[in-house]
């Protein structure tokens, strides 16, 4: 009999540990994503469209970013609420953050490092790692899974960054060329993921994502174009002729049809320097009014991924739940 309890025991404990030593598992219900492209400045418009999101109750599984969206979506997988967001934004003096001149180079393209670019963006990483509590690691590992989307310039390929110091990934994955330095990881040298995949619905898809809810902070105008031709070049004549060519587009298109929701603020008449108070202000709002247009499209993910019974709500659930859908339904 004691040998019986003891075998039982060891049994009961081997099982605790493996349970606790056991990576986190994936739900069983569908798994969302959120997306955030690139637009500069008009990342602040995906803060309020994320608002909406938050308010929705959607839970959301793993996030990936382009450029101004990889900084929202890094912020937002260590923690960073919509509203946290929203004060960390506008509390910044951007153009100070951003505008540390870089040393020229004067070289011979040939022989340069890196992309040439008139910031370092040195004050920026600082700032993201302080606000990161400078975390190096496996993106897998975060709150929320995390990838930046970039663009390995010396292939011109694209790079869906997993892992190392989140701050760098975010770095690279808004570094436009010719203003910004590029970052130079392993064998790679890494410039603004907008190039190829400001959208990337696609990444958010191999991360095994079954619902993708997708802000995408391109104006209207340059969302019905299309790609003129393929790339031929790489390196640094690769940004020169991406600009003719637009090679991105066919991808854009393809994953704003494939997002689940898509929340699409006007961003019409601002651009990617657009940091004053007035127009910060404007984003904001115009994003919170996307989101509010796609309030019923929310629910409905909520309700297929979170159902719940057909049970009575209490009154003050009944009065919240009422609240959120007059700030962002159609009530």
């Amino acid at each position: 009999m004691k040998k019986l309890l003891l075998i039982l025991m060891l049994a009961l404990l081997d099982g605790h540990v493996v349970q606790a030593a056991s990576p986190r598992t994936a739900p069983t219900r569908p798994r969302v994503a959120l997306v955030i492209g690139g637009g500069g400045a008009k990342g602040a418009a995906a803060i309020g469209a994320l608002k909406a999101v938050e308010a929705s109750g959607v839970p959301i599984d793993m996030v990936v970013g382009t450029s101004a969206g990889a900084i929202i979506t890094g912020l937002y997988a260590v923690g960073y609420s919509a509203a946290q967001l929203d004060s960390i934004y506008r509390a910044q003096d951007w153009i100070y953050l951003l505008s540390d001149m870089a040393t020229p180079q004067l070289k011979p393209w040939s022989k340069m490092k890196g992309i040439p670019g008139m910031m370092r963006g040195q004050r920026f990483t600082q700032k993201l790692d302080s606000l990161l509590g400078k975390r190096c690691c496996p993106f897998d590992s975060l709150p929320i899974p995390l990838r930046c989307v970039a663009v390995n310039i010396r292939e011109f390929e694209e790079v869906a960054l997993d892992s190392g110091n989140v701050a760098q990934a975010i770095r690279a994955s808004m570094a436009v060329p010719l203003a910004f330095t590029s970052v130079e990881r392993d064998s790679m040298l890494l410039v603004d993921g907008g190039l190829l995949n400001n959208l990337p619905v696609d990444v958010a898809r191999r991360m095994g994502a079954d619902i993708v809810i997708a802000i995408d902070l391109m104006d209207a105008r340059r969302a019905s174009q299309q790609s003129r031709g393929s790339m031929h070049t790489r390196g640094l004549a690769s940004i020169l002729e991406w600009k003719y060519t637009r090679p991105d587009l066919d991808k854009y298109h393809v994953n704003r049809m494939d997002a689940d929701v898509l929340i699409h603020p006007d961003v019409e008449g601002f651009h990617g320097a657009s940091f004053g108070e007035d127009d910060t202000r404007l984003l904001i709002a115009r994003g919170e009014e996307a989101g509010r247009a796609a309030w019923d499209k929310l629910i409905e993910v909520k309700e297929r991924v979170t159902p719940t019974p057909k049970a009575k709500p209490s009154r003050r659930k009944a009065k919240r739940q009422r609240r959120k859908a007059l700030r962002f339904g159609s009530l």
